[in-house]
């Protein structure tokens, strides 16, 4: 194997996805409904993976225990690669990664952690996957890590294939098709209390609101997709804050609830209604978080982002455009 270096940037998703699909092997982390992205421009993971006497994971320059559930599932990633394109044992790696952004809090960290893993593994052990092969393999360690590997817009279908080979994403519209901007208005700090994959669980075997949740989702997904190519910003809006309260609705009557928003989520939303009836046009989603996600055009960023910075309780807030494909570096020759 050799060294090399992937980065990988966050998206979030403008129409959601929430739930795995039932009756289907855990590993292969298949999704119960698609979901449409956009790719992020600062937002990102770098990741170094280099050959080793034995497995050894840093995440933002600490170590962390290789018995630990995240590096668990790190190695695990790396033992699916491997053995795509190789026989036998996997060898030793050291894997050192770094977020640009908040890990565990809402903002996708482990979409562009997974991503990156995921290409420079492939990059490290010399594979010749293609793209649509490593979107799948991304999936298995963080569904919304299928749609990192490519920039812009990003939609990722659930498929039918039991073995999931129908579930993978695919580029839409590249960065440059419009000009928009994601406000994400932090509303508190910290990681969230409740990880995605057990609350989408507690979901879907406690919520009355599931079953119409994942029964509504195509329909949602094919008016995002149509809004989007039109660059008809009113449309993509109201499937967005309709995807995004449907999910949330799903999660609060779960048992026991799921609230991942604050009161600091809450009085943003109302601010940026009140922004849109005084002509600023901007709309609202959020993930498994308290943070805010406003999709607004380029021109009116700052304006909007101004009065939604000054709302009590919130903690910062970033301007993030349309995001680039993830890339790969190889670093040195293959070791011998």
């Amino acid at each position: 194997m050799r060294r090399a270096r992937a980065t990988a940037h966050s998206n979030i998703a403008l129409v959601k996805y929430w739930g795995k699909r039932p009756d289907s092997d855990p590993a292969l982390n298949l999704p119960a409904v698609g979901s449409l992205s956009m790719t992020l421009d600062e937002l990102r993971t770098v990741t170094t993976i280099g050959p080793g006497d034995h497995d050894h994971f840093a995440l933002d320059g600490a170590r962390v225990d290789a018995q630990s559930p995240v590096a668990r599932k790190v190695f695990a990633q790396l033992d699916r690669i491997w053995t795509e394109s190789h026989d036998g044992p996997r060898p030793g790696c050291e894997v050192e990664s770094v977020n640009h952004l908040p890990t565990a809090a809402g903002l996708a960290s482990s979409a562009s952690g997974f991503a990156a893993l995921t290409l420079a593994a492939a990059g490290a052990f010399e594979s010749e996957l293609e793209l649509p092969r490593l979107s799948g393999l991304a999936r298995q360690g963080s569904g919304s890590a299928a749609r990192s590997l490519w920039g812009g817009f990003v939609r990722l279908d659930a498929g039918t294939a039991a073995d999931g080979n129908d579930c993978i994403a695919r580029p839409l519209l590249p960065a440059d098709h419009w000009d928009l901007r994601l406000l994400i208005v932090h509303a508190a700090k910290g990681p969230k209390s409740v990880g995605s994959t057990e609350g989408m669980e507690r979901s879907r075997t406690t919520s009355p609101y599931y079953a119409p949740w994942v029964e509504t989702s195509p329909q949602d997904l094919d008016a995002g997709e149509k809004a989007l190519r039109a660059r008809d910003l009113e449309a993509l809006g109201a499937v967005m804050e309709h995807s995004c309260f449907k999910m949330h609705a799903c999660m609060m009557a779960s048992v026991p609830p799921l609230v991942y928003w604050r009161g600091t989520t809450l009085e943003v939303m109302h601010e940026l209604w009140a922004a849109r009836k005084s002509g600023l046009q901007g709309y609202a989603t959020s993930d498994a978080g308290p943070h805010v996600k406003v999709l607004v055009s380029a021109a009116q960023a700052e304006a909007l982002g101004e009065r939604l910075a000054a709302v009590p309780g919130v903690t910062g807030l970033q301007s993030v455009a349309p995001g680039p494909d993830a890339t790969l570096e190889l670093l040195d020759e293959a070791a011998t």
